[in-house]
């Protein structure tokens, strides 16, 4: 039997399609052919740090990152229009819902709805140049962008090799995807990859995956439009076996760089410390 490389050469030539390989399936793209694949190993900064969680977080951090990214997301909501009435503000409504999925306290949730409508938000993306080529771009709805830009500088201060990135040079090395978290019904980590396959493919999403920083969560990505239409599936079709945490346009970097243990230890005390800062909606990496 041929092997798998030289049936794909024989079948589209040459560099014409790209490779994902993870621990059981490989899979492949043609210029012709959408791309999905399982649990992926990126082709740049292929490592071991890459084996593991490589953004790590405690429960307690996870949580608290979850809630604020909920919370930039409510003060989103409330400056459309409608407010905050989720009749007339459909996107308030689906927010809220978010909320109660995660367990978010409601005086945590009245809170935020009441500092959105008394303060004016802006929206920011900070580019962070780390140690070894490594790259943060944080997302965040602040009041007062002065003041949130000299707290994350505080924290860079503290790391080596860290530094503020010129406007454009970290965000164009990311892509914006579109991105739809789910959790099982039983809420725990046995998940039918199979299924979530089936799914992913019926949704039109691109891949599917388990998150690296939660392993009790389910990743489908695809466009940045498909969220909404994968979540609207998943919702109507398979309610009795997921409930959607989390839906979303995030950035993914299109190359990873590989990192000394050193410096990856240092990025990840950085994303977390910067993740528990007021405002921020998520810290992206290319690690």
């Amino acid at each position: 039997m041929l092997p798998f490389n030289q049936i794909i050469h024989h079948l589209y030539g040459r560099g014409s399609c790209l490779l994902y390989r993870s621990s059981s399936t490989v899979l492949f793209h043609h210029h012709q052919q959408r791309l999905f694949h399982l649990t992926p190993v990126f082709c740049a900064g292929h490592s071991k740090w890459q084996n593991i969680k490589h953004v790590k977080a405690s429960k307690d951090q996870q949580k608290s990152q979850l809630f604020n990214r909920l919370i930039a997301k409510i003060r989103t909501a409330v400056q459309k229009q409608g407010g905050a009435d989720p009749n007339l503000n459909r996107e308030f409504g689906d927010v809220i819902q978010e909320c109660r999925k995660a367990n978010m306290p409601n005086s945590t949730i009245e809170k935020a709805v009441k500092r959105s409508l008394e303060k004016k938000l802006f929206q920011m993306k900070l580019e962070i140049i780390g140690p070894e080529g490594s790259l943060l771009v944080v997302d965040a709805e602040v009041d007062n962008k002065n003041f949130f830009r000299n707290e994350v500088r505080k924290i860079l201060k503290k790391k080596i090799g860290f530094g503020f990135a010129d406007d454009g040079r970290a965000l164009s090395l990311f892509e914006e995807k579109g991105v739809v978290r789910v959790k099982n019904i039983k809420n725990d980590s046995n998940f039918d990859l199979e299924k979530a396959e089936e799914i992913a493919i019926e949704a039109d999403a691109e891949e599917v995956h388990i998150d690296e920083q939660d392993d009790t969560i389910l990743m489908f990505i695809g466009d940045q439009y498909s969220n909404t239409r994968v979540k609207s599936h998943i919702e109507k079709n398979y309610s009795d076996q997921f409930v959607v945490i989390e839906n979303s346009v995030e950035l993914i970097p299109y190359v990873r760089t590989e990192i000394s243990e050193q410096s990856f230890q240092q990025v990840v005390e950085a994303i977390n410390e910067i993740g528990e800062l007021e405002g921020v909606n998520r810290v992206y990496n290319n690690i």
